[in-house]
């Protein structure tokens, strides 16, 4: 009986690491995920696509023709139901369980560590002004080491006033947009990405300066999944000032 018990222990386990390894598809999608449904019809009739339970998802698009396009916005068990009907009222009717698991793609950043502007420590700098490189770390995971999406996201900067912001650059992806910016096409391995956004930022080096970064929005392309929260989407660089002290003089 021990044994018994404890192959079956192992068993479910098994079962349950099969499963939240399972990547996202049309059968198993994730919550706030489109996917699109699809059949080869018998002939010129008419053709609907219904689903049950009732609620939980949006029909986008299709709902009478041989492709439709669902949002899954509750997780669940779903029957998908698409039936095709003679003029004379003959049907065939054709169903496919849908499994909707809770969304694991997330996006997020944290605020970088403070840091002097570039005229630290420099020996009688001249000016007062000066810019300094500064970055940001963003990171996406899904959960699922067998998912692993291109994904993009929409992000804006906020300098201080009296501090400007040039030559932002993506690690990787292709960044577009003057403000919002926007990084498409990231790759992924594994489930997982980190990448950075660099920048200079000019201002007075008597002056603390800081830049804001807010991720505006976040999805990953193949089934339009977006970000399943937004509380991890700011960031805050500070720069900190160097010290006033005026030249050496001499009696």
């Amino acid at each position: 009986m021990k044994k018994t018990a404890i192959y079956l222990i192992s068993i479910l386990a098994l079962f349950l690491v099969s499963m939240s390894s399972m990547a996202q598809g049309g059968l198993t999608p994730l919550v706030n995920s489109t996917h699109t449904y699809t059949i080869t019809p018998g002939g010129s009739n008419t053709l609907a696509w219904t689903v049950s339970p009732a609620t939980g998802y949006t029909i986008n698009s299709g709902a009478s023709t041989a492709s439709v396009s669902i949002t899954w916005t509750v997780a669940g068990t779903y029957t998908l139901t698409f039936t095709e009907t003679t003029g004379s009222t003959c049907s065939t009717v054709k169903t496919a369980t849908i499994v909707v698991g809770a969304n694991t793609f997330d996006v997020s950043t944290s605020s970088p560590t403070a840091t002097c502007n570039a005229a630290d420590g420099q020996v009688n700098f001249a000016g007062t002004s000066t810019t300094t490189a500064i970055t940001y770390t963003v990171n996406m995971t899904t959960g699922n080491t067998s998912w692993s999406p291109n994904w993009e996201y929409t992000f804006t900067l906020t300098p201080s006033v009296g501090a400007s912001v040039a030559s932002v650059a993506a690690s990787v992806g292709t960044l577009s947009g003057t403000g919002p910016y926007t990084v498409t096409a990231i790759p992924s391995a594994s489930g997982a990405r980190t990448m950075t956004i660099t920048m200079n930022v000019t201002g007075n080096i008597y002056t603390q300066h800081t830049v804001d970064l807010a991720i505006t929005s976040a999805k990953e392309l193949v089934y339009n999944t977006p970000d399943r929260d937004s509380n991890d989407w700011t960031a805050t660089q500070t720069i900190n000032a160097v010290p006033n002290t005026s030249s050496i003089s001499t009696d």
